[in-house]
């Protein structure tokens, strides 16, 4: 389950805007239960050196993430990657085009409110004019306390701002805010969301030009997946080669040569770590009463997820099977071991260029909105020919893919909900082990009501080679 998505709690947008006689500000405007959210600078409207401005506020359930970080949801700081994301909503109004916005720590708290009305600003929030209203505007954060400089306080210092670059004007935001999610979630940062704004000179009028009007979707917004969202990105792959080790090759460079073997410690049926934060160690031998130790070029033991120790090893060997043997380091007591078939690398007079038949063995019709689904898969390869001397050897083995990658969309109108991700963070691999590929989905993470398909697609050489299959499912 290597993504993660938090729907905002609170936004509003604030603004000083002139109402519509031209004459009065809209300071006092709340726009808090609005279904967007709305960024501008109008130059010159009311005079030649008037400029009117709007601005997002928008704050996360930073609990949530740390709640789910305390349960083992979330990986451990350093693990994980956090995106703030808005997504653009088409408007009939004019797009402004090649500006920057500011993306800004607020630093004082704030109320929501309820005001809809974007357009004449008749609904009120907090005040000193006397009328009835809730929720913050451009002067005031909440009732009875301004802003500490009005149109809402941020931190300006480096490392609590960012830039975002629009060309077109429809584009969505997505920013890597790690660091800030880290603080609030320690509790080094107070949570008090994100301002975005037009920044600089396309905000203040320097420009002597308006950017009007960019507008994104808010959390009271009938479209699930374009509410405000902090998704979390991480990492979370087995890939365990212990059906599929290769012994070391001296026509293959250090990092090629080594294999994945992997140690699973459960207790009652759940994977936990073991007791004491111990690391276990590991040796591997050529005969199954384990004197015969075989010396490795390279070993390294890791516990990537909780109860799961990866051992990375290199193994220059002849043999056919190797036992491996996992041991606690500071008593030298075994705690678990095995054996794997061990292959020799070979190398072929054509290019090879496997083409594959796959099937989720264990897909379901329907699937609850609070469950984690895990996708068992089934490769082997197209046109598979056995040679078949008794019975017991016609047997289909599941095949592994490496570089196996999925994909998410609903069925009804194609709308991508995760997209094939190849980069640096592969949040959408597949993990594999002795029993195939497979991937986890927390279907939290997908709207209720609809059908959707899943593709999977492997990487080859230098592109991704989609695969033909569609899995559908429903999330009810």
């Amino acid at each position: 389950m290597p993504f993660k998505k938090y729907i905002a709690d609170k936004d509003t947008t604030i603004t000083n805007a002139y109402k519509i006689d031209l004459i009065n500000r809209a300071t006092d405007a709340n726009m808090g239960a609005s279904d967007s959210l709305e960024i501008f600078s109008i130059f010159g409207q009311a005079n030649t050196s008037s400029v009117e401005k709007s601005r997002i506020l928008v704050q996360f359930p930073i609990s949530d993430l740390v709640n789910d970080r305390n349960n083992s949801v979330l990986p451990a700081s350093g693990s994980v990657k956090f995106y703030f994301r808005l997504f653009n909503v088409k408007h009939p109004f004019s797009l402004p085009k090649d500006y920057t916005a500011s993306v800004a720590v607020v630093s004082q708290s704030w109320d929501e409110g309820y005001g809809l009305d974007m357009e004449a600003y008749s609904d009120n929030g907090w005040s000193t004019s006397g009328l009835k209203g809730a929720g913050s505007t451009w002067s005031y954060a909440t009732s009875g306390t301004v802003w500490t400089s009005a149109g809402g306080s941020f931190l300006s210092s480096s490392g609590y701002t960012y830039d975002f670059s629009f060309k077109d004007g429809t584009e969505d935001i997505e920013l890597d805010v790690t660091n800030i999610v880290e603080q609030w979630m320690s509790g080094t940062l107070n949570n008090y969301g994100f301002m975005v704004k037009m920044s600089g000179s396309f905000e203040e009028g320097d420009q002597f030009r308006s950017f009007y009007t960019k507008k994104f979707s808010a959390r009271g917004s009938e479209f699930f997946y374009k509410r405000p969202v902090i998704e979390a990105r991480w990492e979370s792959i087995v890939k365990d080669d212990r059906t599929s080790f290769f012994a070391s090759s001296s026509i293959l460079d250090s990092a090629d040569n080594k294999m994945n073997i992997y140690f699973y410690n459960k207790v009652n049926g759940k994977l936990k770590n073991i007791a004491g934060g111990i690391i276990p160690g590991v040796k591997f031998y050529t005969n199954s009463t384990l004197t015969n130790e075989l010396s490795s070029s390279f070993l390294q033991v890791t516990n990537p997820l909780a109860g799961i120790y990866k051992a990375v090893v290199s193994l220059d060997t002849t043999a056919s099977v190797v036992y491996d043997k996992w041991y606690n380091t500071t008593s030298s007591l075994a705690i678990f071991s095995s054996s794997f078939d061990v292959l020799q690398r070979q190398n072929y007079d054509y290019e090879t260029n496997e083409d594959y038949i796959i099937n989720i063995t264990n897909l379901k019709n329907t699937y609850k909105q609070n469950e984690v689904a895990k996708f068992k898969i089934f490769a082997r390869e197209k046109d598979w020919r056995p040679t078949i001397y008794t019975v017991a050897n016609n047997i289909i083995e599941n095949e592994i893919i490496p570089d196996l990658y999925y994909k998410i969309f609903r069925l009804s109108d194609s709308y991508t909900v995760v997209d094939y991700s190849t980069g640096s963070l592969a949040y959408t691999k597949t993990s594999y082990d002795s029993n195939g590929n497979f991937f986890e989905l927390d279907m939290n993470n997908i709207e209720k009501g609809y059908v959707y398909g899943i593709k999977l697609a492997r990487w080859d050489e230098a592109s991704l080679r989609e695969l033909p299959n569609v899995f559908k499912f429903k999330v009810e």
